[in-house]
């Protein structure tokens, strides 16, 4: 990739899969992700303002455990009753619980849990292809790393703040002691080893000025010709087709 296709701003790395003489594009597959308590849900929000359709994990994650689906009869196989409400509802607190203590329950449910999400995922890129061609779509993607899914996608952007910053919001947010922050961070991947992999970085451990700036520079640099149009002024809601 030639170093003018991209932004020259040093806290953003260059997209260093991407095939030298390739410009991003809306029809290439565009990941963003993060780290618990990094502020992905604020850039995620960022783009949704600059007209993306933001297609959500965690949504999709709702949607694919709802009483009667495939997702949700496999669980109920796996799980005990307890995780289960009244009407036949996920418990997904009372579930998130014991993931933090059981890594092989953990492993259970995200190997049914990921493949449905996906599949409700790519169900709606293609439905956004057809219907708005031009939109830019963003998969949003907390776990992108942990479940491997990462080489599904040409861009991957990461919203990063150091581990010491994560620990700290974990515990405002919260109100968990520092050790619950410590154990429920390590469920995940050490966010250097994200940095590390990822195209783009917005670094969101500064003010939040500081963090639109980045956002609109990726922006900008992924999706360069709905960037100079600019959205429709009726666009439908960023989060919906």
């Amino acid at each position: 990739m030639s170093s003018t296709d991209f932004p020259r701003d040093p806290t953003v790395p260059q997209a260093a899969a991407s095939e030298p003489g390739t410009r991003m594009s809306e029809k290439r597959k565009v990941a963003l992700t993060g780290g618990i308590a990094t502020g992905k849900s604020t850039v995620a929000a960022m783009f949704a303002r600059r007209g993306a359709l933001l297609l959500d994990a965690d949504q999709a994650a709702r949607e694919v455990v709802s009483p009667g689906t495939p997702c949700w009869s496999r669980l109920r196989s796996l799980l005990d009753p307890v995780y289960f409400g009244a009407r036949g509802n996920l418990e997904r607190r009372a579930l998130r619980e014991r993931i933090i203590r059981d890594p092989v329950c953990r492993q259970e449910v995200s190997s049914i849990l990921h493949p449905a999400i996906m599949e409700w995922m790519e169900t709606r890129w293609a439905e956004a292809l057809e219907s708005r061609p031009g939109r830019p779509v963003v998969f949003d993607i907390p776990l992108l790393f942990e479940a491997d899914l990462h080489s599904r996608f040409d861009v991957i952007i990461l919203v990063y703040v150091p581990a010491a910053v994560q620990v700290e919001r974990l515990m405002a947010r919260d109100g968990v002691s520092l050790e619950e922050a410590r154990e429920t961070l390590a469920m995940q991947l050490p966010i250097e080893s994200k940095r590390a992999r990822a195209h783009f970085l917005i670094d969101n451990s500064r003010d939040p000025e500081h963090t639109r700036h980045q956002a609109d520079t990726v922006f900008e640099a992924v999706f360069p010709d709905f960037s100079r149009q600019g959205p429709p002024p009726s666009s439908p809601s960023p989060a919906s087709l």
